[in-house]
């Protein structure tokens, strides 16, 4: 019998490793993070219909923001717009 859990892995591991590129963190980091509610992960939709996780983490009260498309990351560069990761 197959492990249901195994599955779900790589694409949760993948989704860690574009992250921490995009944080520049480690994978663990951000698990971590995502335990103790300092990682916010949301599923939404751009304008031209792409579908990303957008990933909000906040270090020493500062807010920094990913976005993960399944081929590519941006992340927040500042209010003027994003950059690729």
């Amino acid at each position: 019998m197959s492990d249901p859990s195994a599955s779900s892995q790589d694409p949760i591991t993948t989704l860690f490793t574009m992250l921490a590129q995009a944080f520049e963190a480690e994978s663990e980091d951000l698990a971590r993070a995502l335990e103790d509610g300092s990682l916010a992960l949301e599923m939404s939709e751009d304008d031209e219909g792409g579908r990303f996780v957008e990933a909000t983490w906040t270090r020493g009260g500062t807010p920094r923001v990913a976005r993960v498309y399944r081929d590519r990351v941006l992340r927040e560069k500042s209010a003027r717009g994003d950059r690729p990761a």
